[in-house]
């Protein structure tokens, strides 16, 4: 014997691990039994499990025409879609064609400040000192190729004006005090040349002076004299959205915290720690129903109406004085305007819309230019029979799944539950519906059926002649969908919404197999309790058999030894 030293054999010469491995695996056949049996309830519960899939598919599909109710659908065209979209946004629109005429759009009121926000600026005060918004910095800058050096702290805009004027750069500049801007013309009658406001060549040492006179991508034209002219696009005292209230220069004073109303809706105001960024934030955040916008290039707040029409914005003064310094309580209103048009030619309708849902019953007009088009509302028949298509498809998953599970080799042949459920489907799918209205009473009577596959004995795959159902559909829609849905409730889909909703639910029989400790789980758990019994058992006969053997290997070492003294002593007596 090779590998491990075992007593096993030794005296008696038998292979005895073998034969108590061959003892052991003969008392351990119930065991490859048993879990033969679990390994089948696995599948079982597998087959079981996806076949509810399936059934519940098929229980959505018919709850599509119990609840949705498929035939309800339409679809809506337009001739003229830059003139107007139209889509189906309710039930039982009226199918028909519609000529539409858009008179008018509706459009929103806005309101804007009825002055700049910015005070004018001192000219004669230092460029920093003067209530520019923007900081001027220290540095050059140039005009037709002369460079100028500026110190923002010391000198005023007049003196820079002056200089500019001395110099050689062919340019009078002046400052208008009554429109805070300044202009620069060639000082040459005639002189339509451009006025170049360029860069010096060390970035370090340029100022932004240009810049914030807000004239270097002003347009340049043609002036009085025949000359270049160009103007600061802003007032120069425009003020920066974005700093704290108290330290604006506004033109009408300063600002004091406090409230303020908008369309009845109140706004607050803290000077010390808002900006007019803030305020308009609070404004767009609240339910004025208001979009408010602070213009950059008029210094202006622009107010618009958040609903179309010709509506008028409502300001009113509360304990802040927020309007007034912003040139709003006297705001000048652009009023909006209401859509109209007319419908067949017949009387104009207004809205305070573009969107109209109440013109035509069940559908929704978006206008986007005045013009005709023509509206056409028509039933959507292939929007029916694609719903229908995707039932006869939940359906034949079912019936396959059923087919292969049943056969006299499936995982769940004989079955009887499933059975039942396959006798239910064969016997309803073309079982003639009593609660159907006009020429259709039975599914193949609209081209469903089983083609020529048909067999009485089973279920059979469903079949769809497209084109039939379609013609059914023209002929007689509501006989159509009264053999899924009717009054009385036996439609098909309504038979199949209200059994398959108990075979599928979580109290409904299939489930109750599968679901965690179902019937199948406690089989399973009942085979697992007898194989740890057997187990436990055949740990014992296993035991058992190696002390037996080797008691035998331990007795047949006694008897060898007692025969070898026997024979020894015989020798000595002279008996041998």
């Amino acid at each position: 014997m090779s590998g491990v030293l075992s007593a096993g054999g030794l005296i008696s010469g038998i292979d005895t691990a073998t034969l108590i491995e061959q003892l052991v695996a003969l008392e351990s056949e119930p065991i490859t039994r048993i879990e033969g049996q679990i390994s089948a309830l696995e599948t079982e519960k597998d087959a079981v499990r996806e076949l509810r899939t399936l059934l519940l598919t098929l229980y959505n599909r018919a709850q599509d025409f119990v609840l949705s109710n498929v035939f309800d659908q339409y679809g809506a065209t337009t001739s003229e879609e830059e003139v107007m979209t139209v889509e189906v946004s309710g039930s039982n629109p009226v199918v028909g064609a519609y000529e539409i005429e858009v008179l008018q759009l509706a459009t929103a009121t806005a309101a804007s400040s009825s002055g700049e926000l910015g005070g004018a600026i001192d000219p004669d005060a230092a460029l920093n000192s003067a209530g520019i918004a923007t900081e001027v910095t220290a540095g050059e800058f140039m005009i037709n190729g002369v460079t100028f050096t500026i110190d923002p702290d010391t000198q005023s805009l007049n003196d820079i004006l002056a200089e500019i004027n001395a110099s050689a750069a062919g340019v009078t500049a002046t400052y208008d005090a009554v429109t805070d801007t300044v202009t620069f013309e060639n000082s040459t009658a005639d002189d339509t040349s451009i006025i170049n406001f360029g860069e010096v060549e060390d970035e370090e040492e340029d100022s932004n002076f240009l810049e914030v006179l807000n004239v270097t991508d002003a347009t340049q034209s043609t002036g009085g004299a025949g000359s270049t002219v160009v103007t600061s696009t802003r007032n120069l005292g425009a003020i920066d959205a974005g700093d704290t209230l108290e330290t604006v220069n506004f033109s009408e004073g300063a600002l004091t915290s406090g409230t303020f109303y908008i369309n009845g809706v109140e706004i607050e105001v803290d000077v010390t720690q808002d900006s007019i960024s803030d305020v308009l934030g609070v404004i767009n955040d609240s339910d004025a129903g208001v979009t408010a916008s602070y213009d950059t290039s008029t210094d202006t707040i622009r107010v618009v109406s958040d609903t179309l029409g010709s509506r008028t914005v409502k300001f009113t003064t509360g304990t802040s004085n927020f309007l007034s310094i912003v040139n709003l309580d006297d705001a000048v209103q652009e009023a909006g305007s209401d859509c109209e048009f007319t419908i067949n030619g017949g009387d104009v309708e207004t809205r305070n819309t573009n969107e109209v849902s109440d013109a035509i019953g069940g559908v929704t007009l978006d206008f986007l230019s005045e013009g005709t088009s023509t509206v056409k509302i028509s039933s959507d028949n292939d929007a029916i029979v694609e719903d229908i298509e995707e039932f006869i498809a939940a359906y034949n998953e079912v019936v396959a799944a059923i087919d292969s599970y049943m056969g006299t080799d499936g995982t769940l042949s004989g079955d009887s539950s499933i059975r039942t459920i396959e006798n239910y489907l064969w016997t309803t799918i073309f079982g003639q519906v009593s609660g159907s209205s006009g020429a259709y009473d039975t599914l193949i009577s609209i081209g469903i059926s089983t083609g020529d596959s048909f067999d009485s004995t089973s279920t059979s795959q469903l079949e769809l002649d497209t084109e039939e159902l379609l013609e059914a559909l023209r002929e007689d829609r509501s006989s159509v969908e009264s053999l899924f849905t009717n009054d009385d409730e036996d439609g098909i889909a309504n038979l199949f919404n209200d059994y398959f909703r108990d075979v599928t639910s979580t109290t409904g029989f299939l489930y109750a197999r599968v679901k965690s400790n179902g019937t199948i789980d406690q089989k399973i758990e009942s085979y697992e309790d007898q194989i740890e019994r057997l187990e436990a058992r055949i740990e014992q006969y296993e035991e058992r058999l190696r002390s037996q053997f080797t008691n035998m290997e331990l007795m047949l070492s006694e008897y060898e030894v007692m025969s070898s003294s026997l024979s020894a002593l015989s020798s000595s007596y002279g008996l041998v």
